[in-house]
């Protein structure tokens, strides 16, 4: 298969650890300069997404999450 089918032909398993104390909307995370460039903010429908090291302990930290 071509490089591209391939990336799209592997699946990802996700698990939750623990809740956050207080949920992140969406609308937070377009409001934070910060997390502009995150892909979660500039495109619609995306059930999977990379996340940076950092725009991820940006948003924990936006959850109250201390894990």
């Amino acid at each position: 298969l071509p490089v591209a089918v391939r990336v799209l032909a592997r699946l990802v398993d996700v698990e939750a650890v623990a809740p956050f104390p207080t949920p992140v909307t969406l609308a937070q995370v377009k409001a934070d300069p910060k997390l502009a460039a995150m892909a979660l903010a500039k495109y619609a429908r995306l059930s999977v997404q990379p996340v940076t090291d950092a725009e991820w302990k940006l948003v924990c930290k936006m959850g109250g999450y201390k894990g």
